[in-house]
């Protein structure tokens, strides 16, 4: 993998001032594309028709997404509710919100709910929408209306899961569910710890309550699953088919297949353990600002000199056998107006602040202006060998330039360009 971009800026004053760099901060505010990563300190709007996209972003405040708004959010913090009328659709893969999500559609229209690897401190509510909720929590409830479908997969609801009239089937696998379980209406197959032969899956299900099953008029089949309340059956067409690894307090109704063995005991512990992912490698700065200012450069006996630090650089691996990583870092020339110096003048010393991933810190480079390149080439900041430890790595580098004497007066800025290969 390479990974390359422009990360931050040197700023240097041989005479005069020093740069500064003001993060993007907003109040309400009505979304019209990428919004990267900001904070939105109160409500988050997405009008009709626009596609809203955040990237590691906070909202303080509630998400509204109007008539064919589409919010597409990865790794937002929300501290309200998510609430999508008649929306295009709705996408959050990581990392909470601290409220509710609603999400429903009208029945002339369609749409979606894509819940991925969150925390949902309230309820989930949606209709009339193709719902799918993975790898997340949910403290409170979880009830759909008239969804096209739903998957419930690999996710714990502390309340009570209710499914009724979804025309294109159900899955639950991988469920921890604290409360009750009730589907219902369904004319596609529901398929609870089963595939649709009734194979059990190795993502099972546990739920404190009951499980109610009624008035579903497709293939209905119910395996790896502990229910420690009883299952209810009724109205469903074919009964439900049981297959291996059903447990249940009781069970009343109609079904075919395996008898459910004795759900019992005085407590439970459940956790669902997912297959291992691929991974990724990833980098981000540390820091409020991607701005690096050497100030006002001391005149010496032959050169000017100044010093600094770059924004730290966090480096998280979590591939699948830590394969082996490095960061290189090139510098641009400096310029100020139409002034030129090389940035061969520019030299660093690698450290690592933290290393729970392996880094190892890369070789000391000396400023142009005593022997070779500077950072005029690229020079290697860290690095990780194949085998290393899977975790996050924190790393800088302390920064020397050495100007000669003969540099013209000016502000000068420079571009460091990032490139992380694995």
């Amino acid at each position: 993998m390479r990974n390359l971009i422009k990360a931050s800026t040197v700023a240097l004053v041989v005479v005069g001032g020093s740069l500064v760099a003001v993060p993007a901060y907003a109040a309400d505010l009505t979304c019209s594309g990428d919004l990267g990563s900001q904070t939105v300190a109160g409500t988050l709007t997405v009008p009709a028709g626009v596609d809203c996209v955040i990237g590691g972003g906070t909202v303080e405040g509630d998400i509204i997404v109007e008539e064919d708004g589409w919010l597409d959010a990865t790794s937002v913090t929300v501290t309200g509710d998510v609430i999508a009328t008649d929306a295009y659709g709705v996408s959050i893969d990581g990392t909470s919100v601290a409220g509710d999500i609603v999400a429903y559609s009208a029945d002339t229209r369609g749409g979606f709910l894509y819940l991925n690897d969150l925390a949902v401190g309230g309820s989930v509510e949606a209709g009339g929408i193709d719902v799918e909720v993975t790898d997340s929590t949910v403290t409170g409830s979880l009830n759909t209306l008239a969804a096209t479908y739903v998957d419930l997969l690999r996710t714990s609801v502390d309340g009570d899961v209710s499914i009724d009239g979804s025309d294109f089937g159900v899955s639950v696998f991988g469920a921890i569910v604290k409360g009750g379980v009730s589907v219902s209406g369904s004319s596609r197959d529901v398929l609870i710890g089963a595939d649709a032969d009734g194979v059990a899956d190795s993502f099972g299900n546990t739920i404190g309550g009951g499980l109610s099953l009624t008035g579903n008029t497709a293939n209905l089949r119910v395996a790896s699953t502990t229910v420690y309340g009883g299952i209810a059956l009724d109205g469903n067409t074919p009964a439900a088919a049981f297959g291996t690894g059903v447990l249940a307090g009781s069970v009343t109704g109609d079904y075919t297949g395996e008898a459910p063995g004795q759900a019992d005991g005085d407590q439970s512990i459940a956790v669902t353990v997912p297959e291992q992912g691929d991974g990724e490698l990833t980098w981000s700065l540390e820091g409020t600002s991607n701005l690096v200012d050497l100030g006002v450069a001391e005149e010496r006996l032959d050169h000017y000199f100044a010093d600094g630090e770059i924004v730290p650089i966090r480096i998280q691996d979590t591939r699948r056998d830590n394969p082996a990583w490095s960061i290189t870092a090139q510098v641009s020339d400096f310029t100020a107006g139409g002034a030129a110096v090389s940035s061969k003048y520019l030299g660093w010393m690698p450290e690592v602040f933290e290393s729970e991933g392996g880094a190892v810190a890369g070789p000391a480079v000396p400023s142009g202006f005593d022997s070779g390149d500077g950072l005029s080439a690229a020079r290697t900041l860290a690095q990780a060998d194949a085998g290393h430890t899977r975790g996050s790595s924190l790393v800088g580098a302390d920064l020397e330039l050495k100007l000669p004497l003969d540099t013209p007066r000016g502000t000068y800025t420079a571009t460091v360009t990032l490139t992380v290969l694995g």
